[in-house]
């Protein structure tokens, strides 16, 4: 299975992280830190038509400034043989699968709930598990981040836009290549939800995989989230006493009908929200991204690599290339 990676997407803070941290445990699966390259630059460049191209792309993937931090011993040169992006992905990512004594690599990068289409182009024979949460406690937490919108109007847009679009794709990439996985199961059946997530992917079960193994380059970062120890039953439905009222009538008049489509509760709130507060509460979410935003100028490399890989999803979304 070495050939068929596992790529977890998702909304962001939608457990993700939790299902790739069980899966780590796992005796046959590795997955480094978040990517965020592989579609982008996918787009971008498409396939090497030569070894110059092989190794201009390797060079471009190993010089962002989180890839480094793979701290993987590779040079661009040793990808001059590769005639496919996902060859030189693999390469990649198969050394740090060496690197971590396991035969099989997966990435958890949640954005690309929205780039299901380019993986599977990319590696055809690829696993794609979708994990899904109410979208009332996702906001609840994703406001509390960093990069997270500045108000439950703009969470609920995002939540429903990455959630029906990733559940639209998946179900076009079939059953055999995606999977959509209940955090609330998760969380509640942990057995039965890893039963289904391996046999899912071609894996044995193991009841390792109900303990998560972090990574150690994370763990060391001050204010890292989502590093229990323990898969913590009962960790949901906080919206309940948390969420003003107010906001969950806007949350459920934003996105009420995914939330009925995907079985959560809904209390009947939704009412039409009018021009002047869209206007508002979306001037509001992009002063929060500037304001939030401020002290990640001063990581000089990690915003070069962010600015870039926007320009390069820009650029490649606008010139589709010949990727035979």
């Amino acid at each position: 299975m070495a050939d068929s990676p596992i790529f977890i997407v998702g909304c962001p803070r939608s457990g993700t992280k939790l299902i790739r941290d069980l899966l780590r445990s796992h005796s046959h699966i590795t997955f480094p830190p978040e990517s965020h390259f592989i579609p982008q630059l996918y787009k971008l460049y498409g396939n090497p038509r030569d070894e110059d191209d092989a190794v201009k792309i390797a060079s471009t993937i190993l010089d962002i400034h989180w890839v480094k931090g793979f701290g993987l011993s590779l040079t661009p040169s040793s990808f001059s043989g590769c005639r496919s992006y996902g060859e030189i992905v693999s390469a990649i990512f198969g050394e740090w699968a060496r690197v971590e004594g396991k035969p099989r690599w997966g990435d958890k990068t949640p954005q690309y709930v929205t780039d299901i289409p380019a993986l599977v182009e990319i590696f055809p024979s690829c696993k794609i598990i979708h994990i899904y949460r109410d979208g009332r406690d996702v906001a609840l937490s994703l406001m509390n981040t960093w990069f997270g919108p500045g108000n439950v109007y703009s969470a609920a847009g995002e939540w429903k836009q990455m959630t029906e679009k990733g559940r639209l794709d998946g179900r076009k990439a079939g059953p055999g290549r995606y999977f959509e996985l209940r955090y609330e199961t998760l969380l509640e059946s942990p057995r039965e939800a890893m039963e289904g997530v391996c046999e899912f992917i071609g894996e044995p079960f193991t009841d390792a995989v109900l303990t998560p193994n972090f990574i150690k380059s994370e763990l060391k970062r001050s204010g890292m989230y989502g590093t229990k120890r323990s898969i913590l039953k009962g960790n949901h439905g906080k919206w309940r006493n948390q969420m003003p009222e107010a906001d969950r009538a806007v949350f459920e008049s934003i996105a009420g009908d995914l939330l009925d489509e995907l079985g959560y509760e809904t209390e009947g709130r939704a009412r039409s929200i009018a021009a002047h507060e869209k206007l508002y509460w979306t001037a509001q979410d992009y002063c929060h991204f500037i304001w939030k935003r401020r002290n990640k100028i001063a990581a000089g490399g990690w915003l070069k690599g962010e600015l870039f890989l926007r320009w390069a999803n820009m650029m490649g979304a606008s010139k589709p290339k010949d990727r035979q």
